[in-house]
């Protein structure tokens, strides 16, 4: 009998599926009664920060030791082994807390791996890093964190091991375990042996969490009275998610989930992801998100002051216990959103700039691949099977928030462009490449009202993305879900409604925003009006005079399409991000302009919470390889599922036959004056 038909917890991913689709199956009406089962699992919302590492560590089958220090928040990370290669390596990173905040001076930390549970024949011993700010934050508490970090190297690809954290006082971690990557063909393929299983991954973008955070009692420090008088937690939708609107579909008073964020981590266990993207805005511990100083002196309120940004270190704890039942047994690959910076760590350009950009904090608390430019920490690549992927740092490009932009001197886009073409170019690397993926954070094509496309993004990236043939581009900013027609150099090249198939090499790239992961939704563009123009000298007709609406598989707008809203693919009224006229905004930072724009790219838009499944199915070479993109919508309107496809389109390609001899030289230019 298993564990968990004994009633246990689940430990693992396979039980965390199966746990799931059991509570769902038990109690389909009742979503809140799931969700508060899946938390439970999850380690649940504890009281405290030294509570909730200590209720995740005895969900995960953790043993305490003498000192009652316990190890909370794991999550793996491919990075480069032997070769600068990631099926022979893994980071490992999880969080030590204890009740004083402080860890015995001589403590040590370390990861047993082993081919069998519970049969460790290897023994890597983790660093400790002490994370504390640069500064104490103004009305608000004292960061003072602990983090184990190991590179678990010489594995076997396409391996599976299992592994615990182990501390030198007796603790241990429950068991995990974790997959290589397959190992890359030794030459062109010519073999079925050489051909990588099916695998599938996921990605979304700001996420969040749905639990305010608890500041440890030593830590309180300047924390207003309010927090103090609440036992260290502070008050809800300041530092958390909670903020959702009465009318919200999913997350609102009639919805079937208040816990989105959280709720997506579980159901993407479903999926068995080799691993997920998360494409910026990673848990909002500055809700702010223009990377200024942080000063939480307004924070009950909510506010900030201007020229300063909230923060709460204490934020992160929340955010690795609640990805910890999928990020402990899969890689969780992040890139860096606008409230990805973190001054408390290291300046920004704006405010002086430093070697780490404001991503200091990311250094200690993630395990990212260290391949890309240097002075880039967010930016890297990796190639699992037949897909290249590819970590852009949006905030470096963007001209909506120039807080960071242009620190690298050029040397992200130089690298970006040399790895791209080694990917698509190389005699001996491009036939074991099929599809290449990017993902940033700031939308080079959207539409949404809130931050619409970014043209600093779209100018630097489209034409690379054309040139080298990038199949999917992963964005996030806009808290929705928006797919695109495909594009080459700016222009849509055909329609690809639900259940596509197409051709990158011939159609282009398709640009899909997830931002719709759990932090509360944005709305597409109002009715053409003073506040929302189109281009000066286009006339507004039809289906067009009205607010953007939806566009997604089972969807009947109220009255019928384009009664109320505008239900096609074109948007006369949507704007992109200028650098002209760039200036320091009310709240401190320098920003540039919108410019309007007719698009007649906007596939398919859901306006509430979803995240992308993609299914590879790798193939001999000369033979179709197909990468299929499922979007699944999170307790959608309407239905009693755990999650809905709402759209699905399919890549091909013909496997090993990736590379590009002759180079696009682009568009040509346009002759008009």
């Amino acid at each position: 009998m298993s564990l968990l038909e004994q009633g246990g917890q689940p430990t693992t991913i396979d039980e965390y599926t199966e746990w799931n689709a059991r509570e769902l199956a038990r109690e389909s009406v009742s979503r809140r009664s799931i969700l508060k089962a899946v938390m439970a699992g999850a380690g649940g919302y504890a009281a405290a920060q030294f509570g909730l590492a200590s209720a995740a560590f005895a969900a995960g089958g953790g043993t305490a030791g003498t000192t009652g220090t316990v190890i909370s928040g794991r999550h793996l990370s491919f990075v480069q082994g032997h070769g600068g290669r990631p099926d022979n390596a893994m980071a490992v990173t999880a969080q030590l807390v204890s009740k004083t905040g402080t860890l015995p001076s001589k403590l040590r930390c370390f990861v047993d791996v082993g081919t069998e549970p519970g049969h460790y024949g290897e023994r890597y011993e983790a660093e400790i890093v002490h994370l504390v700010g640069q500064y104490a934050i103004p009305g608000g508490p004292v960061g003072s964190q602990f983090y184990a970090k190991a590179r678990l190297d010489h594995l076997r690809a396409d391996k599976v091991y299992h592994y615990r954290l182990r501390l030198s006082d007796g603790a241990t971690s429950g068991t995990a375990f974790f997959t290589t990557a397959p190992k890359p063909p030794s030459g062109r393929r010519n073999h079925a042996s050489e051909v990588p299983e099916e695998f599938t991954f996921t990605a979304f973008a700001d996420v969040g969490t749905n639990s305010a955070p608890t500041d440890p009692r030593h830590a309180w420090a300047d924390d207003p009275k309010v927090v103090t008088d609440a036992g260290g937690t502070w008050p809800t939708g300041v530092f958390d998610n909670n903020y959702y609107k009465p009318d919200d579909p999913v997350a609102g008073t009639s919805g079937r989930d208040p816990h989105p964020a959280a709720t997506q981590t579980n159901l993407m266990a479903s999926q068995r992801p080799v691993f997920t993207l998360l494409a910026g805005d990673i848990c909002y511990a500055d809700p702010g998100g223009s990377g200024l100083p942080a000063d939480d002196s307004h924070t009950p309120l909510g506010t900030s002051a201007p020229g300063t940004n909230l923060y709460n270190p204490y934020v992160w704890d929340v955010f690795l216990n609640q990805i910890e039942p999928q990020a402990a047994f899969a890689p969780f690959m992040f890139a860096t959103g606008n409230h990805d910076m973190e001054p408390l760590y290291g300046n920004t350009v704006q405010l002086g700039d430093s070697p780490t950009h404001g991503y200091g904090g990311h250094l200690d608390r993630l395990d990212l691949p260290t391949n890309g430019p240097k002075g880039c920490p967010s930016v890297y690549a990796f190639v699992y099977g037949n897909v290249a992927v590819i970590s852009v740092d949006a905030n470096e490009l963007s001209n909506e928030i120039q807080t960071n932009k242009g620190y690298s001197d050029g040397a992200q886009l130089a690298w970006l462009e040399r790895t791209l073409k080694h990917w698509r170019t190389d005699a001996d690397q491009a036939h074991e490449i099929d599809f290449v993926v990017a993902f940033f954070h700031h939308c080079a094509y959207s539409t949404t009202n809130n931050h619409a496309s970014d043209g600093g993004l779209r100018d630097a990236l489209d034409p690379l993305f054309s040139r080298y043939e990038v199949d999917l581009v992963v964005q996030g900013h806009n808290h929705l879900l928006e797919r695109t027609d495909p594009i080459r150099y700016g222009k849509r090249t055909r329609s690809a409604p639900d259940g596509s198939v197409l051709h990158p090499q011939v159609d282009g790239v398709t640009y899909i925003c997830v931002g719709s992961g759990g932090r509360p939704r944005y709305p597409f563009r109002p009715a053409p009006s003073a506040d929302a123009p189109a281009p000066q000298g286009v006339t507004p007709t039809g289906a067009q005079l009205l607010p953007e609406g939806q566009r997604y598989r089972g969807y009947s707008p109220a009255g019928g399409a384009n009664t109320a809203e505008n239900n096609t693919e074109n948007v006369v009224n949507s704007y992109y991000w200028s650098a002209d006229g760039t200036a320091k905004n009310d709240s401190g930072y320098l920003q540039g302009t919108k410019v309007p724009e007719v698009v007649d790219w906007s596939q398919v838009r859901y306006d509430a919470y979803a995240f992308l499944a993609i299914d590879v199915k790798p193939a001999k070479q000369g033979h179709h390889t197909t990468f299929t993109i499922r979007t699944l919508a999170d307790a959608l309107p309407g239905t009693n599922e755990a999650y809905s496809e709402i759209d699905r389109i399919t890549l091909r390609r013909r496997a090993g036959e990736g590379r590009i001899r002759r180079l696009d030289a682009g568009p040509a230019a346009d002759p008009t004056p």
